[in-house]
């Protein structure tokens, strides 16, 4: 199949206008034969993370995943998306998977930094969604970092795993290429032999009645097969919104996954214990 990494401004407290940013791009993606993407870390809600946050989360499913299935249908395409869900008393940073038919599951943010940890609370499960012609594993940005996530969604039968980010910490151009979390990405898709769909939100956003703090975010997307390769990365100068649009072949993944030093061949669950 062919995805799309897209990175979108970050919105707060917008839904409606961050869905018809998505649709925007949705229909870009869709003209080079998308049939699958990514949007950034909680890009319909915003990256919130404070206490505001409670007066924007919504349920799952809700008004904007009802919004988002519809445009699903309308371009024919299965896409994620952040949102901070609203469960019970408890809020996550929740990415969700949709297509014309409705909600196929969402994963909750299972590593929650500090400066999150007051904002909303940590999954307790790993979830791995069938799409239909692929299983898809989602690792919300500082998850992606965990190998023990990332290992997880291979052991759960992940072929593809979707990673959105809301952070910035150097310019898009020098990501890839000089920061251990760029490296940690290709790292984890050659290990486990998937593909991974990145992302991260664009441009400014300044202070305002949700955020005292001004935010600026890399505008960077990507994608990587399962042989560590970057197929494509947004990384020329500045942060503006980009996309990344390539096929996938699952002969890439086969062939990774059968060659005779595939690492995962050698694991030895028997002797991996944390106490």
């Amino acid at each position: 199949m062919t995805a799309a990494a897209i990175s979108t401004r970050n919105l707060i407290g917008a839904p409606d206008a961050a869905l018809q940013e998505m649709d925007r791009w949705l229909g870009r993606a869709a003209e080079q034969g998308a049939e699958l993407a990514l949007f950034p870390e909680l890009n319909v809600s915003g990256y919130i993370p404070s206490e505001a946050a409670r007066t924007i989360a919504e349920t799952i499913p809700g008004p904007s995943t009802d919004k988002a299935v519809r445009l699903a249908a309308r371009h024919r395409m299965t896409f994620a998306f952040g949102l901070i869900e609203r469960a019970g008393e408890r809020l996550h940073c929740s990415h969700v998977l949709v297509n014309g038919d409705g909600v196929l599951g969402w994963q909750r943010k299972i590593h929650v930094p500090a400066q999150e940890q007051s904002a909303w609370s940590a999954g307790d499960a790993i979830e791995v969604i069938d799409m239909g012609k692929a299983r898809i594993g989602i690792a919300i940005c500082r998850d992606a970092f965990f190998d023990e996530m990332t290992r997880t969604l291979y052991f759960k039968g992940a072929e593809i795993v979707l990673m959105p980010f809301g952070y910035y910490n150097v310019p898009r151009s020098r990501y890839m290429q000089e920061t251990i979390h760029g490296k940690s990405l290709v790292k984890s898709a050659w290990t486990n032999g998937y593909f991974e769909l990145v992302c991260n939100s664009a441009g400014e956003r300044p202070a305002g009645p949700f955020d005292a703090r001004e935010r600026r975010f890399p505008g960077w997307a990507g994608i990587i097969d399962p042989w560590g390769k970057v197929l494509g990365f947004a990384d020329e100068e500045g942060n503006a919104e980009s996309m990344v649009v390539r096929p996938l072949d699952p002969a890439d993944l086969l062939g990774r996954r059968s060659h005779s030093n595939f690492l995962a061949r050698e694991l030895r669950p028997e002797l991996y214990r944390f106490s």
